[in-house]
């Protein structure tokens, strides 16, 4: 099996917090389009745009303040390029508004005003601009809860007759968050809205932030005009739904090819080398049962250029169909940790490509094969900067290291393990990890770069190693049971991979999810739960709640074991498969006792679910899930 063929890109585990090794053929186009100056170090939002009537291109660059300050003197704001040679150069048109708009029955002028979304509407000859706004006395102090404050803020739309303006803003907001206050559940703002025209109506589609949740969501309005009147929002897409679904992910923008509405979502994590899409019919698309996962990673790979150091950040990509060719802009952070924005296109018919890349920027990446090896060879072929451990006999315990934004993966993610640990500077270890971290060195060395081609084989305990069809390393590793292997990258590398041929029986695998990765997919609020570090639990740290408290991991296998402590203090918890009761488990015990199995299924199909836990009475506690599942074949 080569796991580097898109045939069997579905075979590696990808996660929005530990990484996602990529099949996408996605290409970058030209050089950068905006690069981030003082003081708006951070243009790191935007929009791409095609005129149906000249064919030129528009660039819509939202610029900020490093940090996504919220400063009256220096306001974010958007500004415009134009290309008329379809993305090869561009001009800078200047600002999109200028200053001092005051929307109706407002005291104070909105003049940030940073990311915009343009839609052509053929029947009146009008360009119609979706864009966030805040007043100019909003800070982060007020954003999230603006009512008696003087400030507001939301997502508003103005209309031109060209595509390069001048644009009129309406006089009132379609989005305003004092309006909605209280209106949206665990969601304290709406903004980066979408607007998309329809048979019938007009929708608009816009992100949701939960704030101290770290839970984001994508809420749809509709009405007969943009004029409005708007209707409530409607939550479609969040944590909530009951089925897998991929978190922590954050949506903007929303575009339409046909009668299709796609929703890319980027990973908030810190590597946020993560991308999901997600997809409904245009006309059905304020129904939530109407959207479903359509990639789940696979979508976008990154670079490893100084220019893109950070991947892709601050939102996914965006753009048009033309052609056959799917254009889309895109925004990272270069070595200064100033924003960048760039183009790509890829053939729209062809989404993946033979081949994959798995990048780390700000955290590690990791990501085990869907399958459980003894004896094996690997062959790869790779280009690597940076550091990358080719791992077997994987055991780890998967997850965040904590449930909030700009998470890495949990120490014990990086552990239970052993490794061929390649590095761009010319040096290699044979290494085991155990599961504390601690690194033992079977062997080390050093190699003449680069290196292109690896080998690993294991047959029984002895292991060997090969940089260049050249022998460099032996050793005796116990073999306990069939494990995954595993690519593991290192903070700032890139590992481009074009084979990782495996020879050898592919078994059942095992993996392991940690507490903070079910909080994450249940959008749950830290400061609800209590940390507790014990001894008791199998991951040294469990995580204990009550009442309207849930968890929810999203797996992949054909079932799994919930690992949980007992003791007098805890009560009973419902468990839900895929949004359906499974059953229930008593943790409750006369005594404290160490963790251990309390709830197992099993049968169900190979593939993607969710887990749920839920409260029935008292305290629960979160330890570790085990998933098995079967490994993919023809």
């Amino acid at each position: 099996m080569d796991y580097a063929q898109k045939r069997w890109m579905n075979a590696w585990l990808r996660h929005p917090v530990l990484g996602d090794p990529s099949f996408d053929s996605f290409e970058r186009v030209g050089e950068c389009v905006h690069r981030s100056e003082k003081p708006y170090e951070w243009a790191v939002n935007g929009s791409l745009f095609r005129d149906p009537k000249d064919g030129g291109w528009y660039y819509y660059a939202g610029l900020y303040p490093y940090g996504y300050k919220l400063i009256e003197e220096f306001s974010a704001h958007c500004i415009v390029y134009k290309s008329a040679d379809e993305g090869v150069n561009w001009e800078c048109l200047g600002p999109v508004f200028e200053k001092g708009f005051a929307f109706d029955h407002h005291d104070v002028a909105s003049d940030i005003v940073p990311d915009a979304v343009v839609t052509y509407d053929e029947q009146s000859d009008t360009y119609w601009m979706a864009y966030d706004w805040c007043t100019n006395n909003s800070d982060w102090s007020n954003a999230f809860n603006p009512l008696g404050t003087g400030a507001d803020s939301g997502a508003a739309l103005a209309w031109a007759k060209t595509p390069a303006g001048p644009f009129t803003r309406l006089p009132a907001p379609h989005i305003s968050n004092v309006e909605l206050a209280g209106d949206m559940g665990r969601f304290k703002r709406i903004y980066a809205s979408t607007l998309l025209k329809r048979k019938n109506d007009w929708i608009t589609l816009a992100l949701c932030d939960s704030s101290e949740y770290f839970s984001w969501g994508l809420a749809c309005m509709t009405a007969p005009s943009p004029e409005g009147p708007w209707s409530r929002p409607v939550i479609v897409m969040s944590v909530d739904r009951p089925e897998y679904y991929p978190a922590p992910v954050e949506f903007y923008p929303c575009f339409a090819v046909g009668d299709t509405v796609y929703a890319p979502a980027t990973s908030v994590a810190a590597s946020r080398n993560y991308q999901a899409v997600f997809s409904a019919s245009l006309e059905e698309a304020h129904e939530p049962e109407a959207w479903s996962l359509l990639f789940d990673g696979n979508a976008w790979h990154s670079r490893p250029r100084l220019d893109e150091k950070y991947g892709i950040w601050g939102q996914t990509f965006h753009g048009f169909v033309h052609n056959g060719i799917f254009n889309v802009m895109y925004p990272s952070k270069n070595e200064d940790d100033h924003g960048t924005l760039f183009v790509a296109s890829r053939p729209w018919e062809q989404p993946f490509s033979d081949g994959f890349t798995l990048s780390a920027h700000k955290g590690k990446a990791i990501s085990p094969v869907l399958a459980g090896y003894v004896h094996f060879s690997l062959k790869a072929d790779v280009v690597l900067e940076g550091t990358v451990d080719f791992a077997f006999d994987y055991g780890g315990i998967l997850g965040p290291n904590e449930s909030k934004s700009d998470a890495v993966p949990h120490q014990q993610s990086i552990s239970s393990y052993s490794a061929l640990r390649l590095s761009d500077e010319g040096s290699f270890k044979l290494i085991t990890v155990d599961f504390n971290g601690v690194e033992f060195v079977h062997a080390a060395g050093s190699y003449d770069k680069p290196v292109t081609s690896i080998e690993l084989r294991r047959e029984g305990s002895n292991v060997i190693a090969f940089l260049g069809g050249i022998q460099v390393a032996e050793a005796e590793i116990a073999v306990s049971a069939a494990k995954p292997l595993a690519l593991i990258a290192h903070e700032w590398s890139n590992l481009n991979c074009s084979k990782f041929e495996v020879t050898g029986h592919a078994g059942r695998y095992e993996l392991f999810y940690n507490g903070f990765d079910a909080l994450l997919g249940a959008g749950q609020r830290i400061g609800d739960w209590e940390v507790t570090a014990s001894e008791l639990y199998r991951s040294n740290k469990g995580l204990v709640g009550q009442g309207r408290c849930k968890a929810k991991w999203n797996v992949i296998g054909d079932g799994f074991d919930i690992y949980a402590p007992t003791a007098p203090e805890f009560g009973t918890i419902k468990v839900y498969v895929d949004g359906e009761l499974s059953g229930h488990a008593n943790l409750y015990a006369p005594e404290a006792r160490a963790s251990a199995v309390v709830h197992t299924v099993g049968g169900l199909t190979q593939g993607r679910h969710s887990v749920q836990i839920e409260a029935e009475s008292g305290k629960f506690v979160l330890d570790i899930i085990a998933v098995h599942g079967s490994a993919e074949m023809d």
